[in-house]
């Protein structure tokens, strides 16, 4: 069993080490101050905080470093004129995705769940074994009581059936759709 200070080192882990490069780009800007403090500060402030409850982490981290940074500032006798400039225009970019993006990323979700379920019953279950949830051709095999060969070429099945469904289908697409080049056998989507 795992006690608070165990799941506070997972969260932290798990939800703001990842953004920590992103933070150490940003304090570089500063040249006076030094950013492996203010990120020992943060995540001592972030492991004595309701960390829990915390929805959005990179935000939070952010915020939390800006207010040291900000907190630096108002203890310093000489404050660099740039350093002022920096921080009342300083902004970190927001990296959630949009409402479209979310929307756009359910449809195709919703779209995939469709084509996977029109699928051969064997087909769709080793589909599912083998990319939803990782396992490799051999324990497929093991767990259905089949052949690695027969694992293989259903796999090839679906994915084929899923590539057919994908080109066929008459989904608007994303812009980044639009720039991935397209390949020679495939249908052009009309306006």
């Amino acid at each position: 069993m795992l006690d608070n200070t165990d799941e506070c080192s997972i969260w932290l882990a798990t939800h703001i080490l990842p953004h920590e490069g992103h933070i150490r780009t940003w304090l570089r800007r500063y040249g006076d101050i030094e950013a492996d403090d203010i990120i020992h500060e943060a995540y001592v402030v972030m492991a004595q905080a309701d960390w829990a409850s915390v929805t959005n982490p990179r935000a939070y981290f952010v915020s939390i470093c800006r207010n040291l940074v900000m907190q630096h500032y108002r203890r310093a006798r000489v404050v660099p004129v740039t350093s002022l400039a920096l921080m009342q225009t300083d902004t970190m970019p927001d990296t959630t995705p949009s409402a479209e993006r979310v929307v756009h990323a359910r449809q195709e979700i919703r779209f995939l769940e469709k084509a996977i379920a029109k699928l051969p019953s064997r087909c769709r279950d080793i589909f599912i074994l083998r990319r939803a949830r990782g396992l490799t051709q051999k324990e497929c095999a093991a767990q259905l009581s089949i052949s690695e060969n027969i694992v293989e070429k259903q796999l090839a099945r679906a994915l084929v059936f899923l590539s057919k469904t994908y080109s066929e289908s008459d989904r608007e697409m994303t812009v980044d759709e639009e720039r991935r080049p397209r390949l020679a056998h495939s249908r052009k989507r009309q306006p």
